[in-house]
């Protein structure tokens, strides 16, 4: 006749006299037995209550800064001439580049009003977060985290100075101001 085993004796377990793998085994089985799974709603709402949070001024002081240099403008390309079929195009195409990372944004008008940022960043960064506050510092700015392909978004930006900067794990790339919604020169 086969007797289950006697549950394992906690109080007997010392650094000198730990736990058999098969009473180990026994304590797991039966805290999943004892323990079951919560529900994945109420795991959901859980885990929403601790959303990752931006970096503090503090941390991103002390990243080391990096300046980065703007290698291209379609600005500064002469505009093309409009035939029966052109528009005027405000949008406009710039390429960064700062210690191995390219920062390639295009900016165009927004349907719903303001501006849109669409970029990507390419090099050795996975992680990051942009962030775009205004040139003077004196309003809320906008965040956004990179996806998985380095790219991110921000829409419905007002028209203004304003500065993009990358945050990564042990740098904050600053780009030259941005003036938002200023006439195309030339």
């Amino acid at each position: 006749m086969h007797r289950p085993a006697a549950p394992p004796d906690l109080t007997a377990m010392t650094p000198e006299h730990p736990l058999s793998d098969d009473a180990l085994a026994t304590l797991a089985h039966r805290a999943r037995q004892a323990l079951p799974d919560a529900p994945p709603a109420l795991l959901h709402a859980a885990f929403a209550l601790w959303q990752a949070q931006p970096a503090t001024a503090p941390l991103a002081a002390a990243l080391r800064r990096v300046a980065a240099v703007l290698r291209f403008d379609s600005w500064a390309l002469p505009p093309q001439a409009l035939g029966m079929r052109g528009s005027a195009d405000d949008s406009r195409h710039l390429l960064f580049s700062a210690e191995g990372r390219d920062v390639d944004l295009r900016i165009t008008r927004h349907p719903g009003g303001g501006w849109s940022l669409a970029g990507q960043v390419l090099g050795p960064d996975e992680t990051g977060q942009i962030l775009l506050q205004p040139a003077g510092g004196q309003a809320d700015g906008h965040r956004a985290s990179l996806d998985g392909l380095g790219e991110f978004h921000l829409d419905g930006v007002a028209a203004g100075a304003w500065r993009l900067s990358l945050a990564t794990a042990d740098a904050l790339v600053v780009l030259p101001d941005i003036d938002l919604g200023a006439p195309r020169l030339g």
